[in-house]
């Protein structure tokens, strides 16, 4: 393979962007105008809004970031085997209006609280090709040196999304209420993405002119042989208890902030700093994952996440709170790195969508239970410590079940089972 025909350089011999970075740069700004920022990281700016103008309980609504994790778990599943069969470009273009539209809708909510879970759970489905199983899975085919990198690049997207898009939803919501930022972050989630991807996503199969993938890159276990090993079920484990973690922390940040004693703006500039360290963390975490193994990165991760979690749980927001966002955010920044990262070198890109669709289940179950369970313990006894202190813990068993991976297969056939 000549150098300058390698996909995985930054440019072609004409100067011109490769399809690898170009299909990189339209995921990063795929997932930061996406489902991931919008449903997810903007959730809590609306809790209060809709509390006051309803009358619904924290609980109630923190019902509904529950429900968001139940329907990214369904759309991931149906997204894995879609994509492993039809690509994932036109799922993309497909799902990018319909998401943004959808979005722009909740802006007509009426005082019904069925109609909210029914609107999110709509909302998620509508956006079935545009979370980040489909960019992860993109990105997986284009690389191989840089896969760490290319996968932090794209997931980045999320953290620019994080920190940029609670601060416009906060801005809109205090100008013009809460059914105007919706209506904004409607045409936000079209305006821009959809032409990027029009443009510039291209996937790697429609390039049969470039040179070959090393063969090892397109093998791999099926999703069947990928759950009868060890390293399957050590991964969903740890990716479960950072579901829970993560879920916890995005959701009720703020309000964890307000209740010790925190003003609700600098409570919302706390959402802000974790969403900058979100950022920091996926690129580094990319980068690292080209130089480190999964098991060491993530066992320290978690120990360092687990400590943010108990000083959230001592109720000192003034003095620990900008340190405990950006330690959270590091790890939440790994997760989806790490995850996509992972199935490529444990289990092959052969079904890459379908396990990581799985994997990502367990990561989201739980997330969506931990926001349910944490917001109920919080309405039942009046603080957030101790289910904190229960995160934080869990987060010391990911740390070791992480450690005990074990190292990459170089070529992951099924003969040749990861981790067995």
């Amino acid at each position: 393979m000549k150098d300058e025909l390698d996909p995985e350089n930054l440019r072609d011999d004409s100067g011109r962007l490769q399809p690898a970075w170009a299909a990189t740069l339209a995921s990063f700004v795929g997932l930061t105008l996406g489902p991931s920022t919008i449903l997810v990281f903007c959730f809590g700016s609306f809790v209060s809004p809709l509390e006051k103008e309803f009358g619904w309980g924290v609980g109630a609504i923190s019902l509904g970031g529950t429900l968001i994790g139940v329907m990214v778990v369904v759309t991931a599943l149906l997204a894995g085997w879609m994509i492993d069969r039809f690509g994932a470009r036109v799922l993309v273009l497909t799902s990018i209006p319909l998401f943004g539209a959808g979005v722009g809708a909740l802006a007509f909510l009426p005082a019904n609280i069925a109609m909210f879970y029914a609107g999110l759970a709509l909302v998620s489905l509508l956006g079935i090709g545009i979370w980040p199983v489909s960019y992860n899975k993109l990105a997986a085919g284009w690389f191989d040196r840089r896969l760490g990198l290319s996968l932090g690049i794209v997931n980045a997207g999320v953290g620019v999304g994080a920190a940029l898009l609670p601060m416009l939803v906060a801005y809109v919501i205090a100008a013009h209420g809460w059914r105007a930022a919706y209506a904004v972050l409607g045409v936000l989630a079209i305006a821009i993405p959809w032409p990027v991807a029009a443009l510039l996503l291209r996937e790697r199969r429609r390039y049969p002119s470039l040179p070959s993938l090393v063969e090892t890159r397109l093998e791999g276990l099926t999703l069947g042989q990928a759950t009868g090993t060890r390293v399957f079920w050590l991964s969903a484990a740890g990716f479960a208890i950072l579901g829970a973690a993560s879920g916890a922390i995005v959701f009720h940040q703020v309000r964890i902030l307000v209740d010790a004693g925190m003003a609700v703006g600098q409570a919302g500039a706390m959402q802000s700093v974790l969403g900058l360290s979100l950022i920091v963390g996926r690129v580094g975490t990319g980068w690292l994952l080209d130089h480190v193994k999964v098991p060491v990165l993530m066992a320290v991760l978690c120990i360092v996440a687990a400590a943010a979690l108990a000083l959230y749980a001592l109720g000192l927001p003034y003095n620990t709170a900008a340190a405990c966002a950006i330690l959270a955010g590091l790890l939440i920044g790994a997760e989806y790195d790490v995850l996509a990262f992972s199935v490529a070198r444990y289990f092959g890109r052969q079904s890459f969508g379908a396990i990581y669709a799985v994997l990502l289940a367990s990561m989201q179950i739980s997330g969506a239970a931990a926001v349910a369970a944490v917001g109920y313990m919080r309405s039942s006894s009046g603080g957030y410590s101790s289910s904190l202190a229960a995160l934080a813990a869990s987060l010391m068993l990911a740390s070791f079940l992480f450690a005990r991976l074990g190292p990459y297969r170089s070529m992951v056939t099924g003969a040749r089972l990861a981790g067995r």
